[in-house]
């Protein structure tokens, strides 16, 4: 795995754990972690 792939994939994971820590709206939250978790594996599939 690249630096940049696990560093980039550390801060989306970071920032959704930040989103379910502030925001105080669930729906919100969970759509966040939902769209970062997305995310996050879209660039691990295609880093492989």
């Amino acid at each position: 795995m690249s630096k940049k792939l696990l560093i980039s994939n550390s801060i989306m994971w970071a920032a959704a754990i930040l989103v379910v820590a502030i925001v105080e709206d669930k729906k919100f939250a969970i759509l966040m972690l939902v769209i970062l978790a997305a995310v996050s594996l879209m660039f691990l599939k295609k880093e492989k």
